[in-house]
């Protein structure tokens, strides 16, 4: 259900912005048949005017290029985060052969807790220090099951330290692609370009005015939709935000944490 409702409002949220564009560009057409209704085109349209076209739209594909790099390699982060908290866990439990009556049971809830505080910050209900402080716990949690290892088992402690490694880093990773947007200037310049442009086709002369409105209607929807796609794709766990439709997925990640809380009361 919950997955069913995210998308839902995913759409809602994709709808309203389509309907947001679709006023500003009625606005725009109805201020281009003001304009040519009193005789104040005055740029004519020319190959100059093609290349500020064409121009406008490669920046913004040069953005949108490098945005999508970001949301690409985001989306592996949910379901590397439930890989590494289950080989965790199911490593934990392997202590049990190696030490006959270690008291895992403290490690394992740890764990649960763990990937359940990485679902509430990436959903932005706790902040980062209440994240790390959790992650500490369970750090302190797993070296204590670590040192009931009997004989030669540097192996294990050694992947053990390793995925508790891999679940910092990409804390780390989330939080500095959240702090860290797309270079501003070139988002600045697509604005402007993006502005000039706009203005360019509502002051072009225009010796048929429906034609005119049309491609200025198609090129001005298309273009801001773009940038409103780009703004919203720059944050990739924006879930926080009511007007964010484009995140990744955490469906993985939260069946993962499920299946770790039912297994705490199975026998290891």
């Amino acid at each position: 259900m919950k997955r069913f409702g995210h998308q839902g409002a995913a759409r809602r949220t994709r709808f309203r912005k389509i309907r947001l564009v679709a006023i500003q560009v009625l606005i725009l057409c109805a201020i281009k048949i003001s304009i040519h209704s009193l005789g104040l085109e005055r740029i004519s349209v020319s190959q100059l005017f093609s290349a500020m076209v064409a121009s406008t739209v490669f920046l913004l594909g040069f953005l949108l290029s490098g945005v999508l790099t970001d949301f690409k390699e985001s989306e592996k982060i949910p379901s590397e985060l439930a890989t590494t908290l289950e080989s965790l866990s199911l490593e934990i439990k392997a202590i049990s052969a190696y030490a006959k009556g270690a008291d895992v049971a403290p490690a394992l809830l740890a764990v649960t807790d763990l990937g359940q505080a990485l679902i509430k910050w990436l959903l932005e209900l706790i902040d980062t220090e209440a994240l790390l402080s959790c992650f500490h716990q369970t750090h302190h949690q797993v070296v204590l099951v670590a040192v009931q290892i009997k004989g030669d088992a540097s192996t294990l402690r050694g992947r053990l330290m390793q995925d508790l490694e891999v679940v910092l880093q990409k804390i780390n990773r989330v939080q500095t692609i959240r702090d860290t947007g797309f270079v501003p200037l070139v988002y600045w310049m697509a604005y402007t370009a993006a502005g000039l442009l706009f203005a360019g086709l509502v002051l072009a002369k225009a010796e048929s005015l429906p034609e005119s409105v049309f491609f200025l209607a198609v090129i001005s929807f298309l273009v801001i939709l773009l940038l409103r796609l780009i703004d919203d794709i720059d944050n990739p766990f924006g879930f926080s935000d009511p007007d964010s439709a484009e995140d990744v997925s955490i469906e993985l990640l939260h069946d993962t944490v499920n299946r770790l809380k039912n297994s705490l009361g199975a026998p290891s």
